[in-house]
C-alpha cells in the first residue's frame, strides 16, 4: 500500500503501512561501526521501571509543559528527535499544530508511539539525527526530549536541527543533569546515588555544554531552565502518588527551590533556542 511523501521529505522513503512508519533509505548504509552505537533494538517502559517513582514522571511531565510553553507553542509542525515511546509530547501541543514528526532509530519507540492524536497528524520516521532526512528550513519547532546523551554525534544533530528549522523556529533541548546540586552533594560526602536509569549514555552534559552547542550552530537567545531540583530518598517518592502530593512537590522543586539554586543545579533542565533570519 503506498502513500504520499510528505512534502518535508528530502529523499525517498519506504513505507511501512501497517506499522505506519517511514524509513530513511540512507540508513540502511550507515558504516558499521556507526550503526553499533545506535540503540536499534533498545526497548524500554519507564512505566514498568521500579526505580522510576512518580515524582520524577511528574517532573518529566512539567518538562513538556515547558517545551510547550517556550517552544512548540503555535507552531504548524514540530520535529521530536528522539521522541516515541511513552512520550507525551503530542498531547501538550497548541491547537494550531497540524503535524508531529517523531524520529527515532528504534523500532520499539516508534511502534508504541500513536498514530494519532485529536486533529494532529502524526509522522513516524525511522531515521537518525545526524542526517535529518528533512528538507531547509521545513520545520517550525523542534525538541530533543531526553536524547542527546545518546547519539553519536551531538553537535551534528544540533546542526542538523538548524538546517531543518524555518526562521524564527525554536529548539528546546532536555535532559537530566548529572551536575546537579544534589548529586555534588553525595559525591562531596562519599555517598551512592541511586541514578534513575544508567543505561547507554554516551555523554553527560551540564546546561552550559549544551548553551555551547546551540550558540555554535547558530542560535540566538540561548537560555537554560533548571528545573527538579527538590530530590527525596526514593522510599518516599514511591509514595508520593497522588495529585495532591505531586502538586506541592512540584510547587516545591520548581518554585521554591528554584529561587534558592542556580538555574544551572537542577535534576533536570531544558535550554532553548531561536533559528534567526538569515
Amino acid at each position: 500500500m503506498s502513500k504520499a511523501k510528505p512534502s518535508i521529505f528530502k529523499d525517498d522513503f519506504q513505507f511501512d503501512s501497517i506499522a505506519g512508519i517511514y524509513s530513511d533509505l540512507s540508513f540502511e548504509s550507515l558504516n558499521t561501526n556507526f550503526k553499533s552505537r545506535l540503540e536499534l533494538d533498545y526497548k524500554w517502559d519507564y512505566l514498568a521501571d521500579p526505580i522510576i517513582t512518580p515524582t520524577i514522571i511528574h517532573e518529566w511531565d512539567f518538562l513538556d509543559i515547558l517545551t510547550s510553553q517556550l517552544v512548540t507553542k503555535d507552531a504548524p509542525n514540530v520535529l521530536s528527535i528522539g521522541g516515541g515511546g511513552n512520550s507525551r509530547t503530542h498531547v501538550y501541543l497548541s491547537q494550531t499544530t497540524n503535524s508531529l514528526i517523531v524520529l527515532n532509530p528504534g523500532w520499539w519507540d516508534l511502534n508504541t508511539y500513536p498514530t494519532n492524536f485529536n486533529n494532529i497528524e502524526i509522522i513516524k520516521v525511522r531515521g537518525i539525527a545526524e542526517n535529518l532526512p528533512f528538507r531547509d528550513s521545513s520545520i517550525s519547532a523542534v525538541e530533543i526530549p531526553s536524547t542527546l546523551d545518546h547519539v553519536v554525534e551531538p553537535s551534528k544533530v544540533v546542526s542538523e536541527a538548524f538546517r531543518v528549522l524555518s526562521e524564527d523556529g525554536k529548539i528546546g533541548i532536555t535532559l537530566g543533569n548529572q551536575q546537579s546540586w544534589y548529586r555534588n552533594l553525595f559525591e562531596f560526602l562519599n555517598l551512592h546515588f541511586q541514578d534513575n536509569h544508567t543505561h547507554a549514555h554516551s555523554f553527560h552534559f551540564h546546561p552550559k555544554d549544551i548553551e555551547q552547542l546551540l550558540v555554535s550552530a547558530g542560535f540566538r537567545n540561548v537560555k537554560t531552565v533548571g528545573t527538579a531540583f527538590l530530590k527525596l530518598p526514593k522510599r518516599l517518592e514511591r509514595k508520593m502518588d497522588s495529585p495532591f502530593l505531586l502538586s506541592i512537590h512540584r510547587s516545591i522543586s520548581n518554585k521554591l527551590m528554584r529561587g534558592l539554586f542556580s538555574r544551572y543545579s537542577g535534576g533536570m533542565f531544558i535550554v532553548v533556542g531561536e533559528k534567526p533570519p538569515s
